[in-house]
């Protein structure tokens, strides 16, 4: 039988700790970003409560069956494997009180591998390298996440409304604020079974059921993610104008709704992006910057029109988020480049010397619950890292950090031939943001730097 002890130090109270472990979305916070795991099926954190997770597998999924068992509540638990890869698996959590507002988080492991010991010595070092890769990935998480979550445990805001909800920042946001002891309310254009999903396509002007919000609850925010991906689809004349519709159309839609509904949110925060700029070269950019030409400039100043007029409709604060390169391999650019990357196919985009904004996706969550509950902001704000790089700097940290190297470049020809218009604003134009209102407001980036940030999110540390 192998063990593995790691421990980290979190700044909050072992109780605290403890309770975040309970919440339904501590698995995915927790869950390594570079895999595909999930949680199928959990009865809870409790005695003898059972979870089946997917596991990656070389060919479809594996399922791991797992059980809870010496479960102290704000103590400490442990669970077992009953069924999956290993041929023993237990992992105890305990939780140990340091100070008034300090404790530990011990991980005490004991596993063996399937056909040990022979299996040990050809794959125990891999195994162990994995381990460690994943503790060290969910310590960070963790810290961070109660970090955040400790600071912000008095909130003014309690029910807020989530566009965009099953899209890829929508769906991690709205388990994020739920870990944070909000009341959320999801929309889709898709029915759903969920008791706290509005059924709405935003292109039409009515909801096709809103009953989670007619419940004579007051809504006190919103969160507006909702568009049809900019780089989904070829920039063809009616692929702008879907674009348009689903943003600037839909915006319009979600205003006269909510009113008609009856609802007066408080605040409303909209997505935006940093296309506003157009192509401005070495130019840094604040949110006082002027907007730049092009499609993408001409339609985030139209997106950001339409969700102003919650100041006057609602007498909201308003604050359109201009978004920009959000960095996760569970989807959007980093998932795309990722298997070029891995094979050492990646490179520069044409000359590789302009400016790439990014912003790491967990500092995209940790802003927005700051932007809800910081009243000062308001407005514009840049939601990108304080550290740009050029694009050749972007691919030659992310090769690095992958140990591959970075040797075919696209040329802008090339790119442009494929993707047209497209080409020119999405990835050769530079954009060099930065998060002033954000720092002014107080904001603490927890991955401003782009090397550390792939290296946690892609699970090159190591314990």
């Amino acid at each position: 039988m192998r063990e593995l002890h790691t421990w980290v130090s979190l700044p909050v109270k072992a109780e605290f700790a403890y309770a975040w472990h309970e919440h339904d979305s501590a698995f995915n916070r927790l869950s390594p970003a570079w895999e595909s795991t999930r949680m199928l099926r959990t009865d809870g954190l409790r005695e003898g409560g059972r979870a089946v997770i997917a596991l990656p597998a070389p060919v479809g999924t594996l399922k791991w069956h797992a059980e809870h068992f010496n479960v102290v509540p704000g103590k400490e638990f442990s669970d077992r494997q009953l069924q999956g890869p290993f041929k023993c698996w237990r992992h105890r959590h305990e939780f140990e009180a340091v100070s008034e507002q300090n404790s530990l988080l011990h991980d005490r492991v004991q596993y063996e591998l399937p056909l040990s010991p022979l299996s040990d010595i050809f794959a125990g070092w891999f195994v162990r390298q994995k381990l460690s890769a994943m503790f060290a990935y969910r310590h960070k998480v963790l810290s961070n996440d109660l970090a955040f979550w400790g600071a912000w445990q008095e909130k003014t805001v309690k029910r807020i409304l989530v566009t965009g909800s099953r899209g890829l920042i929508g769906r991690e946001l709205t388990a994020f604020l739920r870990q944070g002891g909000y009341e959320v309310i999801g929309l889709s254009r898709e029915a759903s079974d969920s008791a706290n999903t509005v059924q709405w396509n935003l292109t039409e002007s009515r909801p096709t059921n809103a009953g989670a919000l007619q419940d004579g609850k007051p809504l006190d925010a919103v969160v507006h993610l909702a568009g049809e991906g900019i780089a989904d689809k070829r920039w063809t004349s009616k692929q702008k104008e879907n674009l348009a519709r689903s943003r600037v159309e839909a915006t319009h839609n979600l205003i006269a709704g909510l009113k008609e509904l009856g609802l007066s949110p408080k605040v409303f925060i909209s997505a935006s992006g940093v296309g506003i700029y157009g192509d401005r070269g070495d130019e840094i950019l604040t949110e006082s910057s002027s907007p730049g030409e092009g499609f993408l400039g001409e339609l985030a100043c139209a997106w950001e029109k339409a969700a102003q007029q919650a100041e006057s409709v609602f007498s909201a604060r308003s604050v359109q988020l201009r978004m920009s390169t959000v960095l996760t391999p569970r989807g959007g650019a980093l998932a795309k480049m990722l298997p070029a990357f891995k094979f050492g196919a990646g490179g520069r985009l044409g000359s590789g010397k302009q400016w790439m904004s990014w912003v790491a996706l967990d500092d995209v969550l940790y802003a927005i619950v700051h932007t809800l509950e910081t009243e000062s902001i308001r407005g514009a704000v840049n939601l990108v890292s304080p550290q740009p790089v050029t694009n050749l700097e972007f691919t030659k940290t992310l090769a690095n950090v992958l140990n591959r190297p970075a040797v075919l470049p696209a040329p802008a020809f090339a790119l442009k031939l494929a993707l047209g218009e497209m080409a020119n604003e999405l990835l050769l134009c530079s954009q060099r943001a930065i998060p002033e209102a954000l720092c002014k407001a107080g904001f603490e980036f927890r991955h401003a730097d782009l090397r550390a940030a792939l290296k946690h999110m892609l699970g090159k540390n190591q314990l």
